[in-house]
């Protein structure tokens, strides 16, 4: 994928965006007067924020060319931002082809950090992105109930109406989100994980059965639930980058966040999907460099009014 000069910058800003503290900002074509020169000087990638008390000025310069960068780029680079001129705290440079043995040598005693495409010239690659899709499965329910007054159970789940605050929900629509924030509270989810199957607990839940309405009642309800899950996938263009300072390969997702990454997958008319967790993992992971891995649940009422037109829920 050719990339004209203002979007390979662009990937160079958005590769500079991951792992940032909330406080920096990330400009792209900034112009900046020379403290030097006293000229206008362009800066691809400005990086500002703070760390403790001082303030952070990181610039990064992006070379669209086709050949190498050499030393006398970086040295160039030297005079414009690590002297009076800029007085940036660090340096990227991202070269579409790569470096010279002696522009890395150079880069890397100064502290300067290197960025190339993992496959020269190929910044932009197509990646599988995978969408795990859960659905509420078989559930056993434990309910008890402590208070001296009269309480009145189900056996069947349907016939619970759960009471929370102005609301009036379903014992699916309740275990779903239960499922949900537990799921949420997960930071790094992996396809690699087991999540076919959560115990929860709801204690003092609020309830009237369908054939008593109007009477309140509650109760501490243990729910082991299982889930099927759906895994989807498509392949989208994303950055794939190799930070030679480090000899890390880096990830970019261009899909600028996780609902349209949603979108973009299920939405798919040649997206592919297994229901089976290892055989994704074996012939969509492990056959490729780089993938992404979100997961979003289904709604259970929406799923028994209108299943063809399910509502999906980011966790």
């Amino acid at each position: 994928m050719n990339l004209t000069p203002k979007e390979f910058e662009l990937l160079l800003c958005e590769f500079s965006k991951q792992d940032l503290p909330k406080n920096f900002t990330v400009e792209h074509d900034i112009k900046d007067i020379g403290g030097e020169s006293e000229n206008q000087r362009q800066i691809d990638t400005k990086i500002k924020g703070k760390l403790g008390v001082s303030d952070i000025l990181i610039c990064g310069e992006s070379k669209n060319w086709n050949k190498p960068v050499g030393s006398e780029t970086i040295d160039g680079l030297v005079g414009k931002y690590l002297s009076g001129e800029i007085r940036a705290n660090k340096v990227i440079v991202f070269s579409n082809q790569g470096y010279t043995a002696p522009a890395i040598n150079r880069a890397k005693q100064i502290g300067i950090e290197l960025i190339e495409p993992k496959e020269l010239g190929v910044p932009i690659k197509n990646i599988p992105f995978i969408i795990g899709v859960g659905y509420l499965g078989q559930m056993i329910i434990t309910a008890t109930h402590k208070s001296p007054q009269q309480n009145l159970m189900a056996i069947n789940p349907n016939d619970y109406v759960i009471l929370k605050g102005d609301e009036r929900i379903s014992f699916q629509q309740n275990v779903f989100r239960l499922i949900r924030l537990k799921l949420r509270e997960i930071e790094d989810k992996s396809i690699f994980t087991n999540y076919s199957e959560f115990e929860l607990i709801d204690n003092n839940v609020l309830y009237e059965l369908k054939q008593k309405s109007g009477y309140k009642y509650n109760a501490d309800f243990e729910i082991k639930v299982s889930m099927k899950w759906v895994y989807f996938f498509e392949f989208l263009p994303s950055g794939i980058l190799h930070h030679l300072n480090t000899n890390e390969d880096k990830f970019i997702n261009l899909q600028n966040n996780d609902e349209t990454h949603l979108q973009n997958v299920l939405m798919s008319p040649t997206k592919q999907d297994f229901e089976n967790r290892e055989e994704c993992i074996k012939k969509v992971v492990e056959k490729n460099f780089g993938y992404t891995f979100n997961m979003c649940l289904v709604d259970p009422d929406r799923n028994k009014t209108h299943p063809q037109e399910p509502i999906f829920s980011l966790v």
